[in-house]
């Protein structure tokens, strides 16, 4: 999966780009008017940065300060994403980084477009089935050591569950524990969450179950298995 692929879909073409000599007060105005925070600002076509409302704003570049060059103001690091890149490289460079834009640039570093950092994310959501009512979540805690993850999969797929995604991180209060996170597909949420604890895994979170009016009670009788096995 190629960042280019979603070049046509994502990339603003309208969004507002500034070489490094342009006027503070263009800059500025143009910003307002769009409603954005950020936008790239390019040195020979290439991405130098990025130019925020509030550094403008905070440099006077309404006032005095306004006739002059971008390159007098502060710049924020701009995150750039070529289009040999995978998507879930980029969305992992740029989570972390300065504004909500990343800049799109050829192989020769010269900027192409702007895609917005939000909708990179909807994409990384949905390639690992994080929305809302395709898939339901199951976090256990299992032992960091003795544990293969293809043995609770294996679980899963003998209660007829599909995982579509899961992760791992270290327990926060247990140093060996490890808390792995799935996102399942099933079509009897109860009768797998039963068999994983019969199976002696300890179920940490379960989403509620859609249309169900009984999760409550259900979670009681877990509750209730669970202190019999003590």
């Amino acid at each position: 999966m190629l960042l280019n692929e979603y070049i046509e879909k994502f990339s603003l073409y309208d969004y507002p780009v500034f070489s490094k000599d342009d006027q503070a007060c263009r800059a500025l105005r143009l910003l307002a008017m769009q409603g954005r925070s950020c936008a790239p600002v390019l040195d020979d076509g290439k991405p130098v940065g990025l130019v925020t409302l509030a550094a403008l704003l905070a440099n006077d570049g309404a006032g005095e300060a306004g006739s002059l060059p971008l390159s007098s103001f502060p710049l924020d690091p701009i995150t750039t994403a070529g289009p040999h890149e995978h998507l879930l490289d980029v969305f992992n460079n740029g989570a972390g980084t300065h504004g909500d834009i990343l800049a799109v640039v050829d192989h020769a570093g010269d900027f192409h477009a702007v895609v917005e950092k939000s909708l990179l994310a909807v994409e990384v959501a949905s390639l690992f089935h994080l929305r809302a009512g395709e898939c339901v979540t199951i976090e256990l805690d299992v032992p960091a050591s003795g544990v293969k993850l293809s043995e609770i999969v294996a679980v899963f797929e003998k209660n007829d569950a599909y995982v579509t995604a899961f992760g791992t991180r270290q327990s926060p209060v247990d140093n060996d524990s490890i808390i792995v996170c799935f996102r399942v597909r099933t079509h009897d949420h109860y009768r797998l969450i039963t068999n994983l604890d019969k199976y002696g895994y300890r179920v940490r979170y379960v989403s509620p179950e859609a249309g169900s009016a009984d999760d409550e009670l259900r979670e009681k009788a877990l509750e209730f298995i669970r202190f019999m096995d003590m």
